[in-house]
C-alpha cells in the first residue's frame, strides 16, 4: 500500500496476477491426471474469491479496496485454471489487467487531489474537480463489478458456465463464486459513491483552493495531458482486445483447450497429437 500508484497498477494488474496463473497453465498437463488437484485448486480459489471480496467491502482505504479486489479476482482465475479452459483464463487476464491498471491510475489522481490522503471517508463531491477521472473510474469499476452488458459481466458469465462438477463440491464452489461476484457490486459502488458523489467530507481549504485554480483545467484532471492519455489508452485497448478475443472465441476461431492433446498410453509414453491450426491460434494471441 506504500508503493507509488504506477507500481501498484503494474503489480495488481499484471505481475501479481498473471505470474501464478501462467505457472499453473504451464503445468496443466499434470492436473489433467489428478482429479484431487482440480478439486483442491478450485475450492481454494473459490474461497479466495469470496474472502477477497468480503474484506474489500469493509475497507475505507482506496488502494486497499482495489488490492483486496485483486485477491478476489485471483481466486476467480484459479477456478478457471483448475478447469483447464485456457481461452476463458486469458480473456479474464486481459480484461482484469487493463481495467484494474486504469482504475488504479484514476485513484492515484484522486489521492493526489486529497494531498496523499487515501481514506474515502475524507473525500466527497470530487466529480466537480476530477470529471475525467470520475467518468473513467465509473467505466472501469462497472467492468470490475461485472454489471450487465459490460466485459466483466461476460467473463464472469463464462466463468459460471465452466463449472461442470456433478458432486457436492460443485455447490461449494458455486456459492463461493456467487458471493465473490456479488461482493464486487458493493465495494465498487462504495468506492464510486464515497469519492465522487457523496457530500463534501474533506477540509474546506482543499475545495476552496481547487475551486480557484484547477476547476477550469484544460485536462479535466489534476494531472498532465500525458497521464490522461495513458489512462484513456488503457480503456481503449481494454475494449479493443476484450471484444476482439470474445469475438474470436464465439466465432470458434480461438480455441486453445483443444489445440494440443496428450494421451498417456499403457507404455508410459506421451503420444503427441498435433492440430494443424495451432500455429494460427498462437499467432493470434501473440
Amino acid at each position: 500500500m506504500e508503493a507509488p500508484v504506477p507500481a501498484s497498477a503494474l503489480i495488481h494488474s499484471a505481475t501479481l496476477v498473471s505470474a501464478g496463473i501462467f505457472l499453473l497453465l504451464r503445468f496443466n498437463i499434470f492436473f489433467d491426471y489428478s482429479v484431487f488437484s482440480i478439486f483442491l485448486i478450485s475450492v481454494i480459489g473459490s474461497f479466495t474469491a469470496l474472502y477477497g471480496g468480503f474484506v474489500s467491502m469493509y475497507q475505507s482505504d482506496t488502494k486497499k479496496i482495489l488490492a483486496y479486489s485483486t485477491i478476489s479476482h485471483c481466486g476467480f482465475l484459479m477456478v478457471l485454471v483448475s478447469f483447464n479452459i485456457i481461452e476463458f483464463t486469458l480473456l479474464y487476464l486481459y480484461i482484469h489487467g487493463f481495467f484494474k491498471a486504469a482504475v488504479f491510475m484514476c485513484v492515484g489522481n484522486v489521492n493526489r487531489l486529497s494531498k496523499n490522503n487515501q481514506d474515502f471517508k475524507q473525500m466527497g463531491m470530487y466529480y466537480k474537480y476530477l470529471p475525467f477521472d470520475c467518468f473513467l473510474s465509473c467505466i472501469g469499476l462497472i467492468n470490475l463489478a461485472g454489471l450487465p452488458f459490460s466485459l466483466g459481466f461476460y467473463i464472469k458469465h463464462l466463468l459460471f458456465l465452466s463449472l461442470h462438477f456433478n458432486v457436492y463440491v460443485y455447490y461449494i464452489i458455486l456459492l463461493n463464486c456467487l458471493g465473490g461476484a456479488l461482493s464486487g457490486l458493493f465495494y465498487c459502488s462504495r468506492l464510486i459513491i464515497n469519492i465522487f458523489f457523496d457530500f463534501k467530507k474533506s477540509k474546506v481549504n482543499l475545495y476552496y483552493n481547487y475551486n480557484r485554480k484547477n476547476l477550469n483545467s484544460f485536462f479535466y484532471s489534476n494531472t498532465n495531458l500525458i497521464s490522461n492519455f495513458a489512462i484513456f489508452s488503457l480503456f481503449f485497448f481494454s475494449y479493443l482486445f476484450g471484444f476482439y478475443f470474445l469475438h474470436l472465441y464465439l466465432s470458434k476461431i480461438m480455441i486453445y483447450s483443444d489445440t494440443v492433446s496428450f494421451l498417456l498410453t499403457n507404455n508410459h509414453y506421451f503420444l503427441y497429437i498435433h492440430n494443424s491450426s495451432i500455429l494460427f491460434n498462437i499467432s493470434l494471441i501473440n
